[in-house]
């Protein structure tokens, strides 16, 4: 999960930055976008961070050390405080709502299934009653007759077989 955005303080950011040059400040900027789009610690070099904040080396050597006292120096990457915190928020959001929409899927899912099954029963009876024209129906598994009386509670086969043994003897 790559998300387009992040949440952004400005009056937080500008407190923390205020010393900064508009170069110093935009190189700053970059490497933060950098590293909340790769969701990962940014490398512990040079030539690389002025890749990234498109400067030539030599400029950007120039800005470095004011820009790298933000962040930390660990096993060979730049580690940043603000947005490890950030990516931790994020990944804790997606799995919240990963678990609510697993769960709202499931729900779908088994209603669907179940509304399936229910219209197979509905559709079997329907065929079987119109072809036979007995004097039952079948109605959630309970078999009712014309009056709307519940002979007995009971699952569809047991229904079914009730009304082929009355139509059997005639009734």
């Amino acid at each position: 999960m790559i998300p387009d955005w992040y949440p952004f303080f400005v009056v937080a950011y500008r407190r923390d930055t205020y010393d900064l040059s508009l170069e110093e400040d935009g190189a700053y900027r970059r490497l933060i976008d950098e590293y909340m789009i790769t969701r990962q610690p940014l490398p512990n070099d040079d030539a690389v961070l002025a890749r990234i904040v498109g400067l030539p080396k030599t400029e950007w050597t120039r800005l470095a050390p004011k820009v790298r006292r933000y962040f930390k120096t660990k096993n060979d990457k730049l580690w940043h405080k603000r947005c490890e915190a950030e990516l931790r928020a994020q990944n804790a959001r997606h799995n919240r709502r990963s678990k609510i929409a697993r769960k709202g899927g499931l729900a779908k899912a088994l209603k669907a299934k179940s509304l399936a099954a229910s219209s197979m029963l509905n559709s079997a009876t329907l065929h079987y009653k119109e072809s036979k024209n007995l004097p039952l129906e079948l109605v959630d598994g309970a078999a009712v007759d014309k009056c709307g009386q519940v002979a007995k509670k009971r699952t569809s086969e047991e229904a079914i077989e009730e009304m082929r043994s009355r139509k059997r003897r005639g009734f």
